[in-house]
C-alpha cells in the first residue's frame, strides 16, 4: 500500500455495470499527515452521528485539525448530526476547499437503505453545488454499520443511478478515505469487479 492518496487511481465506465461513471477513484487512510499530501479538491464529505460523541473517523480527526470546530458546532446546537442534515463550510486547514457535514441519526437506526440516502444527499449536493472532486468519508464506516465491500458496490450502484438521472454530472475524481483495512478491501473488491468484466 503506497503513501499519500494516490495509492491506485481507479477509472470507471459507466458502459460497464457496476461502475461509477467517469470518475477517477482513489484511496486516503483517515491519517492527518497523508492528507496533507493530497492534492486535495473541492470538497471533503464527513458523517456526523446524533449519539456519537466525541466524534469519531474522519470528522473526529477533521475537528482536531479544525481546532475544535466541529465540536464547537455541536455545542452550541448548529450541528446535531440528525438524518439528512447537511452543514457547508469554507476552510483552508485542509487540502479540500469546503466541508459538508451529512447527519446520519442514531447509530441504532443505520442501515443500507439509510446508507444509500446519505450517498444519494452527497451526490445532490455536489451537484448543486457544481463540485467535481470529492474526498468522501462513507457513512457508517467509522463504527462499522457497513462492510468496505459493501459500501464500495452500494456507492458505484448509487453514483451510476444519479449519472443515468443527471447526465454529464459525475464527479470528476473520488477520493474514499477510510482505515488501512478497509481500504485493502475496497480494493480487492475493485479488482474482483475488473475481473468479472474482461471474462
Amino acid at each position: 500500500m503506497s503513501m499519500g492518496c494516490s495509492m491506485r487511481p481507479w477509472i470507471f465506465s459507466a458502459s460497464h455495470p457496476e461502475m461509477l461513471a467517469t470518475s477517477q477513484i482513489a484511496f486516503l487512510p483517515v491519517d492527518l499527515g497523508r492528507w496533507d499530501h493530497c492534492p486535495g479538491g473541492d470538497a471533503l464529505v464527513v458523517p456526523v452521528w446524533a449519539d456519537v460523541r466525541p466524534l469519531r473517523g474522519a470528522a473526529g480527526l477533521l475537528d482536531w485539525r479544525l481546532n475544535g470546530r466541529l465540536s464547537q458546532l455541536l455545542r452550541e446546537g448548529r450541528l446535531l448530526g440528525a438524518a439528512g442534515e447537511k452543514l457547508l463550510f469554507f476552510t483552508t486547514r485542509v487540502p479540500w476547499r469546503r466541508v459538508l457535514t451529512i447527519g446520519l441519526g442514531p447509530t441504532t437506526s443505520f442501515s443500507e437503505d439509510a446508507f444509500r440516502a446519505s450517498l444519494g444527499a452527497v451526490l445532490d449536493a455536489s451537484r448543486g453545488l457544481g463540485i467535481q472532486s470529492l474526498g468522501l468519508a462513507p457513512p457508517g464506516r467509522d463504527m462499522d454499520r457497513i462492510t468496505p465491500e459493501r459500501a464500495l458496490r452500494v456507492l458505484i450502484s448509487v453514483a451510476e443511478q444519479r449519472e443515468e438521472q443527471y447526465p454529464g454530472t459525475a464527479l470528476s475524481a473520488l477520493t474514499i478515505i477510510d482505515v488501512p483495512p478497509a481500504i485493502k478491501a475496497m480494493v480487492e473488491t475493485v479488482r474482483a469487479i475488473e475481473r468479472s468484466l474482461a471474462r
